[in-house]
């Protein structure tokens, strides 16, 4: 077992992922929304990939699609090899060490490295990179992947909170989530717990770094990007200048 496998966050997640991932989610729905901002281009880079569900629906919408994904999580990368096979060039990488040797069109993240958080107070990055100085090494090295007036796109959703969902085989799925740290410097926490019979399977804690929108703009900037548009409650669009 490498390295980057022990210290894999989801391997305890990766047998149950694409179970929870898409309860009560409409994944073809997502890639369409997603296909809409792409556009035209084709060279697309996929930041924490998981096991493909996303690039498995934009590749049905567009198999002309040409698309590579990173995620430093191996357990969640075979399953996207087996889902995917040949048809994208998968890689284990960190974003903020990010060397793929090419440019893209289009990077985008849902949530593998970051995404954008709503508590109906204030907006947020939640990033599994948790150092400021890492964040804006991954800001930096994916403009460096970017072709001039690249896109770069971060989801947006609500908050992270406590829920409980039925899958299958009498499996239960709780997550629950707090917040700690202070105004400086803050962190969500999210504890993944699956059941079976109330017997415990399997528990995996994740932990995230929380940025004010105004601190993630300044970064982003330092990195030449430049906020092009919102779409609200989904997305966040900037472009490379």
């Amino acid at each position: 077992m490498s390295d980057q496998y022990m210290n894999d966050q989801y391997h305890k997640l990766a047998q149950f992922y694409d179970d929870f991932v898409q309860k009560n989610r409409n994944y073809h729905k997502i890639a369409t929304e997603l296909a809409k901002l792409i556009g035209e281009a084709r060279d697309i880079l996929d930041i924490g990939i998981g096991t493909g569900i996303v690039v498995e629906h934009l590749l049905q919408i567009q198999p002309a699609y040409k698309i590579t994904g990173i995620d430093t999580s191996e357990s969640l990368l075979e399953q996207a090899e087996n889902k995917l096979g040949k048809t994208v060039d998968l890689h284990c990488q960190n974003v903020s060490e990010l060397d793929l040797g090419k440019q893209f069109d289009v990077v985008y993240s849902r949530g593998g490295a970051w995404t954008f958080v709503n508590d109906q107070v204030e907006t947020m990055l939640a990033s599994h990179i948790l150092g400021l100085t890492e964040i804006q090494k991954s800001f930096d090295r994916v403009a460096k992947h970017l072709k001039p007036d690249g896109l770069l796109i971060i989801s947006s959703s609500n908050a992270y909170g406590d829920n409980l969902v039925e899958l299958e085989n009498g499996i239960v799925h709780k997550r629950i989530a707090h917040t700690e740290g202070n105004e400086d410097e803050r962190y969500t926490i999210l504890d993944y717990l699956f059941y079976q019979n109330e017997k415990l399977l399997a528990e995996q804690k994740l932990k995230l770094r929380l940025i004010s929108y105004q601190t993630t703009t300044t970064m982003l900037s330092q990195a030449n990007f430049v906020e092009e548009s919102i779409k609200a409650e989904t997305y966040f669009i900037y472009r490379k200048i």
